[in-house]
């Protein structure tokens, strides 16, 4: 399947904000088995001298890994853990492809996801691997941390069928 877009809900996310003039504004994609993203470090995210801050980095991992754990589940994602091991350099006003994928269900509710961070020549710059804590919407409205507008609204990032080799349901 050639990659396809995903629609985004919270514009004013640091990470996939379009209306955030401080954040990333990440867009994704999915090929049915990955979620990707194609972004550029702006310079007003770097850490010392021209390096894109190390929690950037993270944050791009993060971020391509829990819109992987939202698609392919159809459920509302919480990080747990987050481990991500630098490789190479990675510079602001650099061009980056994330690419984040379930590798396993643990079990009911959590999920092991990966994700990898390349340049433009296809090199690794960094790796990550976090567990991720899915809840259906009652479970995450119980939670008192998103209003039920904004989980409604979130639907528009879930995969409409999981016809990709792949079926990650908690029922």
């Amino acid at each position: 399947m050639p990659w396809q877009p995903i629609s985004k809900a919270d514009h004013r996310c640091f990470g996939c904000g379009t209306e955030n003039p401080h954040g990333l504004n990440m867009n994704f994609e999915t090929d049915g088995e990955k979620v990707r993203t194609v972004v550029t470090i702006p310079e007003h995210l770097r850490g010392w001298a021209k390096l894109a801050h190390g929690g950037v980095t993270s944050t791009i991992l993060d971020e391509v890994m829990g819109w992987a754990s939202m698609y392919f589940t159809n459920k509302y994602p919480l990080t747990r853990d987050l481990n991500v091991t630098f490789q190479k350099p990675v510079y602001v006003d650099q061009t980056v492809t994330a690419t984040g994928w379930i590798k396993e269900q643990k079990n009911r509710r959590k999920f092991l996801l990966v994700g990898e961070l390349h340049d433009e020549s296809g090199e690794l710059l960094a790796s990550s691997s976090s567990e991720f804590a899915m809840f259906d919407k009652d479970q995450f409205l119980k939670l008192g941390l998103v209003g039920e507008e904004d989980l409604d609204a979130m639907t528009c990032t879930f995969s409409s069928s999981h016809d990709y080799g792949h079926s990650y349901s908690n029922d």
